[in-house]
């Protein structure tokens, strides 16, 4: 138990660590009021086509979302690249605030079911890009792995949050009679997740489009399966987003049958065990953190895709109420985990612009498993009944895993950055506050470098074109022949030349050997671009000045100057 009670202290530590970054926060908090009023909505869409023309217009309902909304996800990676991820959230909550409003007003005035069903594909078609962009852009928010695994958590947990809250709201309302005001509900929670998006800042610009550079167009539905092919991990791992979808649509058709005919818990039955897969998903989110690790992410979604599935097949074999409620609760805390491992994956495991195609092909992946699966579910139940089904069923995603591990499992290195690369970079004072992406393009262009003991890393008076970054050994700082300080790994030299466009204010010797990497201008100065960066880079480069103008104060007059 204090195991237990510690994983969670560390979790909710890493998420209020990750909701003081205000950007995380923000879309974090526009996914977690997006999902609900979206569910809530669909409720309302249920309940109102049930009631005026039966169970195959609902069923009709879900296609005519389904459809646009697989389109619209595929080509995310195409939209992001032309408009800005921020104004396009913006965007995507304006319209989908205005088509819930018009839903509203349509069932106040008894209007045309067709024009429900036009108002829920323009929602589902509008909402589809949401999940891809938000998934592309929190690297470019995020400052650390930690804070982007602490994120994805966060994001998990508001997503069922979100599903919770959304539909028990509009649900109170529609049993007081009030589905129009409902409908009105779902537009304000829409336009609240608007403007809570409009106050989203990056600390680079081209973060904004996902972190990639001009593309020169085209459908980036096409680059991101050319990714794929050059990257296992996330490619096997999109096989698994197959499995996982499709078994959750089978989950979704048999837990019906499984709730009324198995277990004899009747109509309550079915949302007793929603519930149920809903409360584990919130404690499983809680314990994702410390499972998703660099060297933990491909083993976490293997094993806790196998734990998505073998308790299906457990409600099969032993179809006992009480069993079957833990069954949906450990899946639950599977799925939760697994979507935090996966999308950790996908974000750390492909570069800043393959990200976002790679995201269009896991939208265009999550819809064919749904639709095979929906499609699956009757012709289980025909050939091998109830129990048989929930067992096959349950099968599938072990077995998938087994594969999967077998393929991938044993690779030591998921992420495009390496991880102790990223780590000393990490430790510069001035990427400190770099998010990955700027990171993963720092990372492209550094160049490794050695230096002697007594050999000059750069000498004062001369044109500074490079900034250096200490990977070991130690330096030792020196302004017109006086030591100012030593550094050791960690430090970074030469940002003020840089900066102030001026000759070298200082020499920099080897005390020991050195190893470190030479940064070229360009690339210094486009990380450090950002508000926050340069804010730090000129705090560190005036404390620098300073240091070296009072060591000259306090050095006797006949002091003669050294270094060049």
């Amino acid at each position: 138990m204090s195991r237990v009670a510690a994983s969670i202290r560390a979790a909710l530590s890493a998420v209020r660590a990750a909701m003081r970054n205000d950007g995380l926060r923000r879309i974090e908090l526009a996914w977690s009021l997006g999902i609900g009023a979206d569910t809530g909505l669909l409720v309302i869409l249920l309940v109102t086509v049930y009631a005026r023309d039966g169970v195959v217009a609902t069923g009709l309902l879900g296609a005519t979302r389904m459809l646009p909304a697989v389109v619209a996800g595929m080509l995310s990676g195409s939209i992001l690249e032309r408009f800005r991820g921020d104004r396009l959230l913006l965007a995507i909550g304006l319209i989908r605030a205005a088509a819930a409003a018009l839903c509203g007003l349509v069932i106040a005035l008894d209007g045309d079911s067709a024009l429900l069903f036009a108002l829920a594909a323009v929602v589902a078609a509008a909402g589809a890009p949401v999940r891809p962009v938000q998934a592309t852009l929190v690297p470019g928010l995020a400052r650390s792995p930690s804070e982007l695994v602490a994120a994805n958590m966060a994001w998990s947990t508001g997503e069922g949050l979100g599903a919770f809250a959304g539909p028990l709201v509009v649900g109170l309302l529609v049993a007081a009679g009030q589905p129009a005001l409902a409908a009105l509900v779902a537009a304000a929670v829409f336009l609240l997740s608007a403007i809570v998006i409009a106050g989203l800042r990056f600390e680079h610009a081209e973060d904004a489009a996902g972190g990639a550079g001009a593309t020169g167009g085209g459908l980036r539905l096409m680059d991101g399966f050319r990714a794929l092919r050059r990257r296992p991990v996330p490619a096997w791992a999109m096989v698994s987003v197959f499995g996982e979808v499709m078994s959750r649509a089978l989950l979704n058709a048999l837990i019906v049958v499984a709730a009324i005919e198995l277990l004899g818990l009747g109509d309550p039955g079915v949302g007793i065990l929603n519930a149920a897969l809903g409360l584990g998903g919130l404690f499983g989110a809680m314990f994702a953190l410390t499972l998703t690790g660099p060297s933990q992410l491909i083993r976490t979604m293997c094993v806790t895709l196998a734990w998505w599935g073998a308790p299906i097949a457990v409600i099969g074999l032993l179809p006992v109420p009480a069993v079957a409620i833990g069954a949906m609760a450990l899946i639950g805390i599977a799925n939760a985990a697994y979507d935090v491992a996966l999308f950790t994956i996908f974000q750390r495991g492909c570069t800043n612009d393959e990200r976002a195609p790679v995201f269009s092909v896991f939208e265009g992946t999550a819809g064919l498993g749904s639709i095979a699966g929906s499609l699956l579910a009757p012709v289980l139940l025909a050939a091998f009944g109830d129990r048989g089904a929930l067992a096959i069923t349950g099968s599938i995603l072990p077995i998938l895993a087994l594969v999967i591990y077998g393929r991938v499992g044993r690779l030591d290195r998921v992420t495009v950055v390496d991880e102790d690369l990223g780590h000393l970079l990490r430790e510069v004072p001035a990427f400190a506050e770099l998010p990955l992406t700027a990171v993963e393009r720092l990372a492209a262009g550094l160049v490794p470098v050695e230096f002697e003991p007594g050999a000059a890393l750069m000498r004062q008076g001369d044109a500074g074109d490079r900034f250096l970054v200490v990977a070991s050994g130690e330096v030792e700082v020196v302004v017109d022949g006086r030591p100012i300080q030593r550094l050791g790994r960690g430090a970074g030299v030469g940002e003020i030349a840089l900066l102030r466009r001026s000759p070298r204010t200082a020499t920099v010797m080897a005390i020991s050997a050195v190893t470190g990497y030479a940064v070229d201008a360009g690339t210094f100065l486009a990380a450090i671009a950002g508000p926050s960066a340069a804010a730090v880079t000129e705090r560190i480069a005036a404390a620098h000045l300073a240091r070296a103008a009072g060591a000259a104060a306090t050095a006797p007059a006949a002091a003669a100057p050294r270094g060049s």
